[in-house]
């Protein structure tokens, strides 16, 4: 088992409940998010390249957005992740967290 050296909680989304990320217009599955960054899969990821810089808006189902801004880490076969250099407030964090596991809850 390997081991685990993330430093924030990662919350992993169902792509139904996940925030909306636009960079350059484009809509961008987010698949899981943290204070320091966030992992997505685009169309493509012809255009993204390891060290570039990201930019994009993010809006929570809450209605809140955020301006992420960042550095693109890792480029897999179809997602990207990004190491922000502003972090996403840890209330948003804990928020989504209580939100995802509320609706689970109430499906099950």
């Amino acid at each position: 088992m390997s081991e685990n050296r993330r430093q924030h909680f990662r919350v992993e989304y169902p792509s139904e409940s996940a925030p909306k990320l636009l960079s350059s217009g484009e809509p961008l599955k987010v698949l899981d998010l943290s204070e320091q960054g966030l992992r997505f899969q685009p169309k493509s990821t012809v255009n993204f390249k390891s060290g570039n810089t990201f930019a994009g808006s993010l809006t929570f189902q809450s209605g809140e957005s955020f301006l992420v801004f960042g550095t693109i880490q890792r480029v897999n076969a179809n997602t990207v992740s990004i190491e922000l250099k502003k972090p996403i407030p840890l209330r948003i964090i804990m928020a989504e967290q209580r939100r995802l596991i509320q609706t689970f809850q109430k499906r099950a």
